[in-house]
C-alpha cells in the first residue's frame, strides 16, 4: 500500500512510501521509505511508544529496525520490494535516548544470496543523533 508520506521527506524522494499495510504498522503510526540503495522507517514518537520511564521503549527501536532491514532484504530479492521475507535474527544495540520526537531507522544490505540476506541499519532522532545500531539475518518465504 502507497500514499502520500505522514512525515515530511526532505532531500531525496524515494521510489516507494509504505504506510498502514499490516496491523501493527497501523497501530504504531510507523512508514517505509523505498530507496534504490536503502530502506528507511519513519515514526513520530508519542504516548504508544513509551517505556514506564517515559523515553522511547527499546522494542520500537528494534520494530523500526526489523522494517527497515526487512524492506532492504526484500528490494535485494525484488525491485518493488513485494518479495516476502522473514527475519531470522535480529541484534540490536541501545546507544542514546532520543532528543526529539522523529525517530527512523536506516538499513541496507550487506550480503545477498539467492535466500538468505544480511542486512545492517542504524536508528537515529530527528537531530540526526545516533541512538542504536543493530543487523538482522532475512529468509525469502515461497517462490
Amino acid at each position: 500500500m502507497s500514499s502520500a508520506p505522514t512525515i515530511p521527506v526532505e532531500g531525496e524522494q524515494p521510489e516507494r512510501i509504505i504506510i498502514g499495510e499490516t496491523g501493527l504498522q497501523k497501530n504504531l503510526g510507523y512508514e517505509n521509505r523505498l530507496f534504490a540503495d536503502r530502506c528507511e522507517s519513519h515514526l513520530i514518537m508519542d504516548g504508544r511508544h513509551t517505556n514506564r520511564h517515559d523515553g522511547l521503549h527499546g522494542g520500537i527501536h528494534a520494530i523500526l529496525l526489523d522494517s527497515a532491514c526487512g524492506f532492504a532484504a526484500s528490494r535485494a530479492l525484488s525491485n518493488d520490494g513485494s518479495q516476502l521475507v522473514v527475519t531470522l535474527s535480529l541484534n540490536t544495540n541501545y546507544l542514546a535516548p532520543p532528543k526529539d520526537n522523529h525517530i527512523y531507522a536506516v538499513a541496507r544490505v550487506t550480503r545477498a544470496g539467492r535466500s538468505v540476506i544480511y542486512t545492517e541499519g542504524k536508528v537515529f532522532d530527528g537531530q540526526n543523533r545516533l541512538l542504536a545500531t543493530g543487523s538482522a539475518v532475512l529468509k525469502k518465504v515461497g517462490d
